[in-house]
Formats: structure tokens, sequence, C-alpha cells
């Protein structure tokens, strides 16, 4: 059983007029690049990590277009939410309505074969920052997360409470458990730097051999292929499909 991750497709067959084409020629009909990567590396015996961002829709209904086309391709999923999934409703109706085989992670973990996830969505922070390694003109304005002095305190007040989601995640898993773990955010828990922060140190808490998450798009050549790496034995994997040119990225392999 293979493990894969892909965040941030930004699907929306649910909402349209959200087509992401607006951000740039790479992003022109990139649902069918992921469509078509996806269905050369991915077997329907293996699982997809897609940590946020999965859909443009407003409303649970419209964004189940988009989560049945995701269902629908090979494999199981384990889905996050992201900072744009404003549809998430409940938990009880998503283990309801969600397709067969598409799990998720809020304030739990889920076991699928060798394999255990965890983790929470994260939040802008001013413990680290991640924003020199985004290509942006200046001209469109400061780039989004930056905030101002005076939304710094509510910026924080929601990354802690995203660091308490991520406690009980991680309080959840069952002790004794030897498969392999997998840590999922997607906002960067930690800098590209890989000094410690208080998320990595709650994944390494729980055991995660390697965390996966999104958010981060326009990333600059300099760093493509090379943002994150391990820290202390735990890898960390930036997975925005952009960055990874809509292919799913091969984590690991168990039995």
């Amino acid at each position: 059983m293979k493990l894969f991750a892909l965040s941030d497709p930004h699907l929306s067959f649910g909402a349209p007029g959200k087509s992401m084409d607006r951000f740039g020629e790479e992003w022109v009909r990139h649902p069918d690049k992921i469509q078509s990567n996806w269905e050369k590396v991915v077997s329907p015996k293996d699982i997809v990590a897609v940590t946020g961002d999965i859909s443009w829709s407003k409303k649970f209904d419209s964004a189940l277009e988009d989560l049945r086309w995701l269902g629908a391709l090979p494999g199981r999923k384990i889905i996050l939410r992201g900072n744009h999934d404003i549809w998430w409703p409940s938990p009880s109706l998503l283990e309801k309505e969600l397709p067969t085989g598409m799990h998720f992670v809020q304030n739990n973990h889920v076991r699928i074969g060798p394999f255990l996830f965890f983790g929470s969505r994260l939040w802008d922070t001013e413990e680290y920052s991640v924003f020199d390694l985004i290509e942006w003109d200046p001209k469109k304005g400061p780039i989004p997360g930056v905030k101002h002095s005076s939304d710094l305190e509510e910026q924080e007040r929601i990354y802690e409470r995203e660091l308490l989601r991520l406690k009980l995640s991680v309080d959840s898993i069952p002790a004794g458990f030897a498969g392999v773990r997998i840590g999922l955010a997607h906002y960067p828990p930690l800098s590209h730097t890989l000094q410690p922060s208080r998320a990595s140190k709650l994944f390494a808490q729980g055991g995660a051999q390697h965390v996966l998450f999104g958010h981060l798009h326009s990333v600059k050549k300099e760093f493509q292929g090379r943002a994150f790496g391990e820290l202390e034995g735990v890898n960390y994997h930036l997975a925005s499909c952009d960055y990874l040119d809509y292919a799913p990225k091969l984590i690991c392999e168990a039995w």
C-alpha cells in the first residue's frame, strides 16, 4: 500500500465561475492534469492525502460535486480542511455524506491499513514565516496571509485554537500503535529553515514519521523540489498541487 499526497486542488465543478485559470497558464484545465497524473501512479489499494483547499464552493451541497469527482479517482482518500473550505460541515454530516473510501481528520485520528493519520489545519503565525518562499509581485499588494499589527492578536488566537485541535488529535492516538504515523496540516507547521515550532513539537509528540501540508502557491524557482525536509527524524512535505506540477507525490510504502 502506497501513500501519496496532493494538496490544494481548488476544484470548482460545484462552483462555476471560480476557475483557477485566472491565476496563470499553469492552472488552465488543472483538474485534467491532476486526473491524468493521478491515474498513472495511484492504484485502488493506495491512499492519497488531500490536505485542504479542496473546493471553492461555499455550501456543502455544491462541494459534494467536487468531493465526488475526487472520490472517483483511484485509491482511498484522507482529507483535511483548508482555509478556503468554508463549505466544511459538521463531522456527523461528513461521516454520512462523504464518498465511499474518503475519510477526514478533525480532532481525531484515522487508521487505514498500516497508516494512522492525525493533525489539524493550523493557521498563519508570527512564530515563524514562510513568505520568503513565495514569488510575489508587490504591485498586487501584500502577500495574502501577512497581517497588519492590529490583526496579529486574532491571528494568534486562531493559531492557538488549531494547536489545541492538534493536541486533541494526538491524544486520540491509541497507545502501542506500531504502524506508520502520518501528520496532516493545511498551513506549514514550521518554516522551511526547519527550526522547531510549537506545531512541529506536537507532531513529534504524536510520533509522526511524515507531515504533509499545502497552502503555499507560487513557490520561487530556487526552492522548487527542495522546500522543507527532515527535522529530528520527521519528514516535512509541501504537497500543493502546483508545487508538485499537479502530480501526487509518493510519500512512503507500507504493508
